[in-house]
């Protein structure tokens, strides 16, 4: 069985690709069996405590989640899997005090390890990152964590903490001293023009699994223009944060229209 990990990272364009997946579930699923993030949200918990707080015994339940999530496609093994969910490589830097992805190389082994037990040793496992530029994952990341959190600083204050993870192809690197020979690495920068289905078709590709007709969808999860200075102020100001909450939900439906 050959298999294909999407694991991360968090910000670049993970979103726009599974939810592409998803709209064309009807026609990929002859071809190949397909993992998101909502079928793995036991495995994610588990990567996300492990980035926070690093323990064998959260390590060991993240495999162990993992497994179970895997265990049904046993029996496929004349289908390729694709597993797409940026929470594998673990928490998005910036919050709980993990400020870079210290811990993706580890997931990444322990990833394998279960994929192994479930393919064999002479199966083809292929571990993708999708990458970006340092100055625009940081500020889209940013953005992420000051809608979703009571985020005070400005760009330029939390933007210099997270300038240490932001880095992605240093983590990649280290991902793939990880778990060569028994896995191969491969990365694919978003920013590039003309990239934003770079990441699927190159997935779809090294399973050999045919890409034609596939149905679009609009980019997701982008920022509106003005949102983070908005934001911003909302989180500094003295509302509750329940009602800062609402604040922001109402201004992201009303970008939508």
């Amino acid at each position: 069985m050959k298999v294909l990990i999407h694991q991360g990272f968090h910000k670049t364009g993970t979103t726009t690709l599974q939810k592409t997946l998803e709209k064309n579930l009807d026609v990929l699923k002859e071809q190949v069996n397909i993992l998101l993030p909502h079928d793995l949200q036991e495995v994610s918990l588990a990567a996300r405590r492990y980035a926070v707080a690093p323990k064998e015994r959260t390590l060991q339940n993240f495999g162990l989640r993992l497994r179970q999530a895997i265990a049904p496609f046993a029996c496929e093994r004349d289908k390729p899997l694709l597993i797409s969910n940026e929470e594998l490589s673990g928490l998005i830097p910036g919050r709980k005090g993990v400020w870079s992805y210290a811990q993706t190389h580890v997931l990444s082994r322990a990833l394998l390890d279960e994929v192994l037990r479930l393919t064999g040793e002479k199966d083809r496992i292929i571990f993708l990152f999708t990458t970006r530029n340092a100055d625009e994952w940081i500020r889209s990341t940013y953005w992420q964590n000051l809608r979703s959190n009571r985020i005070c600083e400005d760009l330029d204050q939390y933007g210099q903490r997270l300038q240490h993870g932001a880095d992605l192809e240093a983590v990649v690197q280290r991902v793939s001293d990880c778990v060569s020979p028994r896995a191969e690495v491969e990365a694919v920068n978003v920013s590039a023009q003309g990239a934003r289905d770079m990441p699927l078709l190159t997935a779809l590709s090294k399973l050999n699994v045919r890409s034609y007709h596939l149905r679009s969808i609009d980019e997701r999860n982008v920022q509106p223009e003005g949102s983070a200075d908005y934001f911003l102020e909302l989180n500094r100001s003295d509302m509750s944060d329940a009602d800062v909450a609402v604040a922001k939900h109402a201004y992201l439906d009303a970008s939508k229209g």
